[in-house]
């Protein structure tokens, strides 16, 4: 019998069976989380203990968020390689003093691959509105949160960790295939 990659990829995706974990985010109810987690405590954990990589895809960042801290964190070890995915109309719309711009992130994350979304032939930009965090190849974390303070702290928030390195991987290579159609590189 041959062999083909769907095979193949196949029998390694039930070798490693994935792991998925709700995580939440619910002001105002400390404590009552329970089994499910914090959305917000766990990606900075996940984030700051990362030993290789850190990708990240959001649709706005501020820099009053734990995630934001540490992104600067991590992006200052030459170590971890951070790879960071925004929508450029929301970052540079309207600059505000807590809100990065697309170029001020790509300055304030010294280290970090900055990528924004660009304009298509059209001349519209997409909207990058795709939430997670790939940490060390590893695990993911998709969330329906933000960057932000709000998000963390006054939302209610659903997020999804998976412990699947065949996801992660697919996921960082479809952003890396998305680059030269939908993303620029932003200059620090």
């Amino acid at each position: 019998m041959t062999r083909t990659p769907v095979r193949s990829h196949s029998r390694r995706a039930l070798a490693h069976p994935t792991s998925v974990t709700p995580v939440w985010t619910v002001p105002g109810v400390p404590g009552a989380l329970g089994v499910t987690g914090h959305l917000t405590g766990l990606i900075h954990e996940l984030v700051t203990r990362a030993y290789g990589s850190v990708t990240c895809s959001t649709y706005n960042i501020a820099r009053s968020s734990a995630l934001w801290e540490a992104l600067k964190d991590v992006a200052a070890r030459p170590e971890v390689s951070v790879r960071l995915y925004l929508d450029t109309d929301v970052a540079d719309a309207e600059p505000k003093p807590w809100v990065p711009t697309t170029a001020q992130v790509a300055r304030e994350l010294n280290g970090a691959v900055v990528m924004r979304t660009r304009p298509g032939e059209d001349g519209k930009r997409p909207r990058n509105h795709a939430k997670f965090v790939v940490v060390d190849h590893q695990i993911v974390v998709v969330t329906s949160a933000n960057v932000s303070r709000s998000a963390e702290e006054r939302n209610v928030e659903l997020g999804l960790r998976l412990d699947e390195p065949l996801l992660a991987r697919a996921i960082e290579d479809q952003m890396r295939a998305l680059e030269p159609h939908v993303y620029e590189r932003v200059g620090g």
